[in-house]
């Protein structure tokens, strides 16, 4: 690339409300360039949230593995005390292949819009937030000087 991602990501995930993380439930391995980028994100914990997609290609036990699996990987990579919310669903607009999730996939589905849907007056908290953090930083280095 002739720019810095990294840089990039660290740029839009200052300025964005919400940052979406999608994983294919058949491929869960974490690239370096991905790692990179997850660690750009720093800062901005409370922005992520996780998508496990196409996770209707999978039998029970596997989703079990795969979700466990993802949840190890993520451990490694974000670094915060909470757990990390994961939305599993099938997210494309092909029929299930799997229809003993189909419900719970609804449900997930529904949680992860009710989420998107209460970004404007979450982000009006956050921005609140951030405004008394950066006078609290400010009034500090007043008294420091």
């Amino acid at each position: 690339r002739s720019y810095d991602f990294t840089g990039v990501v660290e740029w839009f995930a200052g300025r964005c409300d919400r940052i979406l993380l999608l994983f294919d439930a058949h491929k869960l391995d974490i690239s370096d360039e991905f790692q990179a980028a997850i660690g750009a994100l720093r800062g901005n914990d409370d922005k992520i949230r996780i998508v496990l997609n196409k996770a209707d290609m999978v039998d029970s036990q596997q989703l079990m593995r795969v979700h466990g699996a993802l949840m190890w990987s993520l451990g490694k990579v974000i670094k915060t005390p909470e757990v990390a919310r994961v939305y599993v669903g099938s997210f494309w607009d092909r029929p299930l292949q799997n229809k003993q999730f189909e419900e719970l996939f609804l449900k997930e589905a529904g949680d992860l819009l009710t989420d998107l849907k209460s970004l404007p007056s979450s982000a009006v908290v956050r921005r609140i937030n951030e405004v008394v953090k950066r006078a609290r930083a400010a009034r500090i280095h007043a008294l420091i000087i």
